[in-house]
């Protein structure tokens, strides 16, 4: 059997995790070759309202960059870093997305299943039909199922010897699926 949806699914996410580990690991290790982020000189600080509080939406307003005698090398790392920054909002836009399709899926697997269960008990229903009585179907059906010979007769009010001779019918055509017609 070749490859599943679901498998290319996992496979996609796993793929997805390993290049945030990377990614993660690349930003952890940038950060530990320039020292705290709080203690560098051309970095913009925060600005808050007056009420102490960020700013209305919630995100934090960055002043403008202080001309410094700062190596012109912090300008790469900025945007390195907020390369990674889109990197990783679009990693959790991806993430969303794989896993509003997997939901999807696990609702199409749960249709799938709940329709072959029901065409099931359609050819176990056709099955009790061909080569036996009408008066002895239900009996078959239950005996398949694998219900005990006392349970078939009082559901089909049946003797018990005839509910035995039908449960063993239907043990003889499940043990031997080569010798049906």
């Amino acid at each position: 059997m070749g490859i599943g949806v679901r498998e290319i699914l996992w496979l996609a996410i796993a793929l997805l995790a390993v290049y945030v580990a990377v990614q993660l690991y690349r930003a952890l290790r940038l950060g530990a070759d320039h020292g705290p982020v709080g203690s560098r000189r051309d970095e913009p600080a925060a600005r808050t309202t007056d009420s102490g509080r960020d700013d209305d939406d919630g995100g934090v307003v960055y002043d403008r960059p202080r001309p410094s005698s700062a190596p012109a090398a912090a300008a790469p790392v900025r945007t390195d870093g907020f390369q990674i920054e889109l990197e990783v909002q679009q990693l959790r836009r991806d993430i969303g997305q794989l896993r509003t399709e997997l939901d999807v899926q696990r609702k199409e697997v749960a249709e799938l299943a709940a329709r072959l269960s029901a065409q099931q008990e359609q050819v176990d229903a056709n099955l009790a039909t061909k080569g036996a009585s009408p008066e002895y179907n239900e009996a078959l059906v239950f005996a398949r199922r694998g219900l005990d010979v006392e349970a078939i007769a009082e559901r089909c009010g049946i003797t018990v010897a005839e509910a035995a001779l039908v449960r063993a019918l239907a043990q003889g055509e499940q043990g031997s699926p080569g010798q049906r017609p």
